[in-house]
């Protein structure tokens, strides 16, 4: 009984008050607070708590004062005070909605930039934002494709099954030892890509673009790797023109 009284809101030593209370039917403080174990000076604060909830009152007998536990049926005034509470502060909330909404909303037209550090970081910003780019879009980006595979060869595997599983088509501007990707490579890994020699693009990090959303910058450096991450829509859009000049310039370095 005493776990039942707690959980309708009752603190432990309410409960055991104004348990001894309704076994006692009246008394004084002191006999209550001897049959709850629990202090006297503590027993007198606690009453006064429980009268304030409308479950236990006070009568003059005699000199002295007793304490008698009202009927257990109005306990229900605890939970109804503490809805009406609730109620209370949902109507405070309703009232500061819209303009919390409005400070809210403003805040997201700032960028977000996060810096992130080592092999773990890498793959700690493949994952940043991945519920928030949309499945079926389309990602942009400039690559070294050697580099990554030769000292991140397991991450990239692991971003790129993520990124096909989630539909992600890559326009992708490209560099690799081996040469261009065969074309049931591209068709598979849901990209459309330029491959550039070396030679002509030496890079050594990428850039990736999610339009409408933020960039990603990885430079792979073997002992020191980082990226940087811009979450803005806005910069995201501006790079994406940038993009679409760079990959006309490479289509036609490609088909020299």
């Amino acid at each position: 009984m005493l776990e039942t009284l707690i959980k309708l809101g009752l603190s432990e030593k309410e409960a055991k008050v104004y348990l001894a209370m309704l076994e006692l039917g009246e008394d004084t403080a002191q006999n209550i607070a001897k049959k709850a174990a629990v202090n006297r000076a503590t027993t007198y604060v606690v009453l006064e708590k429980l009268m304030r909830l409308g479950i236990a009152s006070t009568v003059e007998r005699g000199k002295k004062s007793v304490f008698i536990a009202e009927n257990p049926q109005e306990l229900v005034n605890i939970l109804e005070e503490e809805k009406r509470e609730v109620d209370k502060r949902k109507t405070y909330l309703d009232t500061a909605m819209n303009q919390l909404q409005a400070i809210y909303n403003k805040n997201q037209d700032k960028p977000i930039v996060r810096f992130f550090e080592g092999a773990d970081g890498l793959e700690a910003l493949d994952r940043y934002g991945k519920d928030d780019v949309p499945r079926n879009s389309e990602m942009l980006n400039m690559m070294p494709i050697d580099v990554i595979e030769e000292n991140f060869g397991a991450r990239r595997q692991s971003g790129l099954s993520e990124r096909v599983k989630r539909g992600i088509i890559s326009r992708s501007i490209y560099t690799r030892k081996e040469g261009k990707l065969p074309n049931e490579t591209d068709l598979k890994e849901l990209r459309e890509g330029i491959f550039i020699p070396r030679e002509k693009l030496p890079i050594d990090a990428s850039v990736v673009i999610h339009p409408d959303w933020g960039i990603k910058l990885y430079h792979f450096e073997k002992n020191n790797p980082y990226g940087v991450l811009i979450q803005s829509p806005g910069l995201a859009r501006n790079l994406k023109y940038l993009f679409e000049l760079a990959w006309k310039g490479a289509k036609l370095e490609q088909d020299k």
